[in-house]
């Protein structure tokens, strides 16, 4: 992380998101018009994500052979998803909230979405390009130039935070400093949902009826393991992170919220 490759990704990033909404505040295009462009370029992301990191692998039996548990190869193979490349992140959700802003017709809907994205699109996209999973293991400027991977993830992920700006800047959303409650409800819902996720996602062992361990255990919406160090061995250690999580989030998401307040008391100055 934080090398001169991740470091040159980041600057672009800043200068793509910068561009991208440099043009759409000059153009004002309907909302759900960038809804359907930002759709289309997610789904062709999500297309390139698939056939990257899906793998060709043998089609195995378990036996036990002089009491070691074995592999015996079948002869056939099978095109596999690992569970860690699934569609469970809060950025992979965007593409489902941008399908929802192009069908969508109820107005109260409308403004849950548009409260909901405004802050994790970005959030979730900053986060995702300053803390990208898709650096480990490139260090140099020509690995990550020539990675599609990174090329991917830091487009997707710069549109993402293009298209929260626009919302926060288009008064067709019409965006209020109390549509706080929304987006902190909505992600700690989300976030919940993956507590589950990660136990479907990953392999239990267990001797006899006693659950000795996991092995592929995910990690969707950094709900287990942390980047902040801690140390989580104990249920009461995972409840601190927990507790930390949320306040940053919400800490973020009334950050952002306060530059609502601030546009509605320069629209009342203006009366």
């Amino acid at each position: 992380m934080f090398t001169s490759g991740h470091l040159l990704f980041i600057v672009l990033s800043v200068i793509i998101t910068a561009m991208a909404v440099f043009v759409l505040s000059h153009k004002r295009p309907p909302v759900r018009s960038v809804f359907k462009v930002c759709f289309c370029l997610g789904m062709l992301s999500e297309v390139v994500k698939l056939f990257h990191d899906i793998k060709i692998v043998p089609v195995v039996e378990m036996a036990v052979e002089g009491a070691q548990l074995v592999y015996r190869q079948t002869g056939a193979f099978t095109p596999y998803l690992e569970a860690e490349h699934m569609p469970f992140e809060l950025c992979s959700y965007q593409l489902i909230f941008m399908l929802m802003g192009i069908l969508l017709k109820d107005e109260r809907w409308k403004k849950w979405l548009y409260a909901t994205m405004y802050t994790t699109c970005i959030i979730g996209g900053g986060m995702a390009i300053i803390f990208s999973s898709s650096t480990p293991g490139l260090t140099t400027v020509e690995e990550f130039v020539g990675s599609v991977e990174i090329w991917r993830t830091f487009l997707y992920h710069s549109m993402l935070i293009v298209l929260g700006i626009y919302i926060g800047l288009s008064g067709e959303c019409g965006l209020r400093f109390r549509d706080v409650r929304i987006p902190v409800v909505t992600v700690v819902c989300l976030d919940f949902l993956t507590f589950y996720l990660n136990s479907m996602m990953s392999t239990p062992y267990y001797q006899g009826d006693v659950l000795m361990g996991v092995g592929n255990a995910v990690n969707y919406f950094s709900s287990y393991n942390n980047p902040l160090g801690i140390a989580m061995s104990t249920k009461g250690a995972w409840l601190v992170y927990l507790l930390i999580r949320y306040a940053l989030g919400a800490a973020l998401i009334i950050l952002l919220q306060l530059w609502m307040l601030k546009k509605e008391r320069k629209v009342v100055g203006t009366r």
